[in-house]
């Protein structure tokens, strides 16, 4: 792992947030910290670019690096890609000494779930979406390669990482990871370097399908969906027609619905789900009329919040032409892989 050791020498004194690990003892945390530790924006990295160690492109903190998309994730994340960032040090935990801290170039937005005690983070961190939804703001995650035998490495493409948000932002000062400070957030896949925001390329105009409702209304404007979604659905007009910037096709708004409805089954019960199946029966205009299924031998019944945010997802199908004329649909969840079968259609009116 000596890649991560290496930082760049552009952090300077006065820099806000963690500074990299020294050999010799920390320095005592300040009392009654006003600011989260975690820096909410790295300083930009000069307009030559980043810095580079051995040829790998390196930022303030260390190597740069992106998540760009989800195997398992809620939808609020989705709408938040590419998740960019600089790995800061890799920490050892109780299973595995290889865990890495990751910095978020732009804080990032979540809903906590069912059960989540808010008092485990900080009341600057907890915002309130334009429903009036509680969400919890975050600025570092902490991730590990899923698999064994796999480790992050320079020029690494889609290497399969777990994702888990921090909530708590002196882990960065601790020795070795106190997971009473994080939280599993996702599944995903991790590269070398930055990837383009939209509107730095080319890319699908957003449009208020894509999350506005859901973009916390207290965002500075770098937060996800300021900048990203028009705050008043007015501003997308002429858009109406165009594709969703994250779900193209049925099928991937069926693995958005398999992963929110996984979810919230397992908020209600309190214990994760491993395999579930779930036969679901839509109206014409996309909303939901009936569920029934199986999810560890019980019936798939999630949080009430659960049914609201599976509607605006199935709302995404508005827009597929033939592909959204679904009236009845089989999800299925097996570990990490999730399917889909269309078993009925409605007529063309």
């Amino acid at each position: 792992m000596g890649w991560l050791s290496r930082t760049s020498s552009k952090a300077s004194d006065d820099q806000v947030g963690p500074q990299p690990a020294p050999t010799e003892p920390a320095p005592t945390a300040p009392t009654a910290p006003t600011a989260p530790t975690a820096p909410t924006a790295p300083t930009a990295p000069p307009a030559d670019g980043p810095g580079s160690a051995g040829g790998q492109a390196v930022g303030r903190y260390g190597p740069l690096v992106c998540v760009t998309r989800f195997d398992v994730a809620a939808p609020e994340l989705e709408w938040q890609l590419p998740l960019n960032g600089e790995l800061y040090r890799v920490m050892p935990g109780s299973d595995r000494p290889d865990y890495s801290l990751l910095v978020l170039e732009r804080p990032l937005h979540f809903y906590p779930t069912q059960g989540f005690d808010l008092a485990r983070v900080e009341a600057a961190q907890q915002v309130q979406d334009r429903k009036g939804r509680t969400m919890v703001r975050v600025h570092a995650l902490l991730l590990c390669s899923r698999f064994v035998g796999e480790q992050l490495h320079p020029g690494m493409r889609d290497l399969a990482v777990n994702l888990a948000y921090v909530v708590d932002n002196s882990l960065a000062r601790d020795a070795e990871v106190d997971f009473a400070k994080i939280e599993f957030a996702a599944t995903g896949f991790l590269s070398e370097g930055h990837a383009p925001r939209a509107g730095e390329a080319e890319a699908p105009a957003p449009t208020e399908a894509d999350s506005p409702a859901d973009a916390p209304a207290d965002a500075p404007a770098d937060a996800p969906g300021a900048t990203d979604v028009p705050a008043d659905p007015a501003a997308a007009d002429g858009h109406a027609d165009a594709e969703p910037a994250t779900r193209h096709t049925a099928a991937e708004v069926f693995e958005a619905v398999a992963a929110t409805l996984r979810e919230g089954v397992a908020a209600q019960r309190g214990e994760p789900v491993a395999r579930m199946t779930a036969a679901l029966t839509l109206d014409e205009g996309h909303r939901l009329t009936g569920l029934s299924g199986n999810a560890d031998g019980q019936p798939p019944a999630p949080t009430p919040e659960t049914f609201e945010r599976i509607g605006e997802l199935l709302a995404g199908l508005s827009g597929l032409g033939a592909q959204g004329r679904v009236a009845a649909v089989t999800l299925r969840v097996d570990g990490d892989a999730v399917t889909h079968e269309v078993t009925r259609t409605h007529e063309p009116s």
